[in-house]
């Protein structure tokens, strides 16, 4: 029959083609296991973005993530919450970045980094400091030490020295002892340089600072800042 031979030839030149490099998918789902839910998702965008799961496929010899049986369990640190966050980023918000809120681009650098999402994470680091104003800059600080994005740090030290206010205790908890330290060794060499400007433009002469300070003032910074009892009259 002139037609099934024409399908037949049809179908071993195609056999024959080269298959396309990127768009000609291996696989269609896979099954994950984060925390103690089951996900089914198009294996096609974890092998895209995530050297994490590359990895761990090609360690396991492929055998994870075919079935509920045998599903591939993602690092026990990534949560619901923060996996729903990227999977809705990638099927979505990619296409509007602007509908993402700022702590869902936090989220993001979180999980993207953790499975290795290199360009997930730098479009949440691109994202994160366009809105760098509406980020408070304790949390700057923190991310950017914990997730290694060092251009993040002199913006977010500047600000801490400008502040008219001293550190409150809770943000000098999550910023560490020695962070706390040279933000005011920092802050008070402003302070002196301001002063000393200040009286130049003014008088002349550019103040120096005593060698001692005035003890009354200093018993006074010391009770008021450390909540010390009156000392006796």
């Amino acid at each position: 029959m002139p037609g099934a031979t024409a399908v037949a030839l049809g179908q071993a030149r195609s056999a024959d083609m080269p298959r396309h490099p990127v768009f000609y998918m291996q696989e269609g789902m896979v099954v994950l296991k984060v925390q103690e839910s089951l996900y089914k998702i198009h294996r096609y965008l974890l092998d895209h973005h995530s050297d994490y799961f590359r990895r761990v496929v090609a360690e396991s010899g492929d055998t994870l993530g075919r079935s509920d049986e045998t599903p591939l369990p993602l690092p026990v640190d990534i949560t619901q919450q923060a996996f729903d966050c990227l999977l809705d980023f990638l099927y979505h918000g990619i296409y509007d970045p602007a509908s993402v809120s700022l702590s869902d681009w936090t989220t993001i650098l979180r999980v993207s980094t953790r499975l290795q999402c290199t360009k997930v994470r730098q479009y949440s680091i691109r994202e994160l400091t366009a809105r760098r104003s509406s980020l408070p800059v304790i949390d700057m600080l923190v991310l950017a030490k914990e997730y290694d994005i060092p251009t993040w740090l002199g913006p977010a030290y500047a600000e801490l020295v400008r502040r008219p206010g001293p550190l409150g205790e809770d943000d000098a908890e999550r910023l560490g002892a020695r962070v706390v330290a040279r933000v005011a060794r920092a802050r008070e060499m402003l302070r002196e340089e301001e002063y000393a400007l200040f009286q130049q433009r003014k008088y002349g002469v550019k103040y120096v600072f005593p060698e001692r300070p005035d003890e009354q003032l200093v018993a006074r910074a010391v009770h008021e800042v450390f909540d010390l009892p009156a000392p006796p009259v």
